[in-house]
């Protein structure tokens, strides 16, 4: 956690440091972190806004959480109100309560600590989520002003999500749409599934994919678009035309060469709070899902 000593010999009201200490900081925003209770004087907890330090105080700021060891999150691009950052596979976008398991909102909050001050105190800075074991291209917001900007861009469908999966079987036909209702499954609260359009509880989900590489009449590539963003959408639709993406095994089978659902999302295209300029985000496949699909070379050849 960042620590300070204070050794000027005047003394300073500790709202008016912390927001000196850390520019990127309000001086709202620093009254609210003491208020908090995540301001600690000499290892006591200050919530005084207008309290004076003095020279020999210590200060430190805790916002992050300290029993979770944080990973590194690579960004690929950051401006004053949001971040896009690459997810690994096998991180929670944020925890459920009580969970000692590390996030992504964690730990960007551990080197930003300016998230951790915006939207919904339990999960601040998300707009958005990618399951667990999928990786790619995710948006956090890192401004009161970001999140409503993109929770509005998310709300009204003006983003782009394109994922790249390997499929189990080849699809008969190379690329289509699939418009087809979710809920949740009655044989096992985890999962959804595809329901009938009369169903009270259905939720809309449209998807569409297009056939990319095929090895044999095994395994394919494809591209997948979402214009929804439903719990699961895509893992559901393609169990559904009879392909569950590899590795999946809560819908389909696990698998010898990946040790995840091999599912990447590969495209974000938003308009940036800040300008509203249309940008596109792209990222490369990560290596598990390169060594999978080489290993699916040598073992069925491919055809593109």
């Amino acid at each position: 956690m960042p620590e300070y000593l204070y050794d000027r010999p005047s003394t300073d009201r500790l709202d008016l440091f912390l927001s000196r200490a850390h520019p990127e900081l309000t001086r709202s925003q620093a009254k609210s972190l003491i208020q908090k209770g995540q301001v600690f004087v000499n290892n006591e907890p200050n919530r005084t806004p207008s309290s004076q330090i003095r020279q020999g105080d210590v200060i430190r700021l805790q916002v992050a959480t300290q029993d979770v060891q944080h990973a590194i999150i690579p960004i690929i691009y950051e401006d004053s109100e949001m971040f896009i950052v690459e997810k690994p596979a096998g991180l929670v976008v944020h925890r459920s309560s009580g969970s000692h398991t590390t996030s992504v909102i964690d730990s960007m909050i551990h080197e930003f600590p300016e998230i951790g001050l915006i939207g919904d105190s339990k999960r601040p800075g998300v707009v958005h989520r990618l399951d667990r074991d999928t990786s790619g291209l995710l948006a956090i917001a890192r401004s009161d002003f970001g999140q409503l900007d993109l929770k509005e861009q998310w709300k009204n469908r003006e983003t782009t999500k394109t994922y790249v999966a390997i499929v189990s079987g080849v699809p008969e036909v190379a690329s289509a749409e699939i418009d087809a209702p979710i809920g949740i499954s009655s044989r096992d609260p985890r999962k959804r599934t595809i329901v009938a359009d009369t169903d009270p509880d259905r939720r809309s989900a449209l998807s569409s994919y297009l056939t990319i590489e095929t090895f044999s009449d095994q395994a394919a590539v494809l591209e997948v678009s979402i214009y929804t963003g439903r719990t699961h959408q895509i893992r559901v639709h393609l169990q559904g035309i009879g392909h569950p993406i590899l590795g999946d095994e809560l819908y389909g089978t696990s698998s010898e060469l990946i040790p995840r659902q091999a599912l990447h999302a590969s495209v974000l295209g938003l308009k940036l709070p800040s300008t509203h300029e249309f940008r596109e985000f792209h990222s490369p496949l990560p290596k598990d899902m390169q060594d999978c699909i080489s290993a699916l070379r040598q073992m069925f050849g491919t055809s593109i």
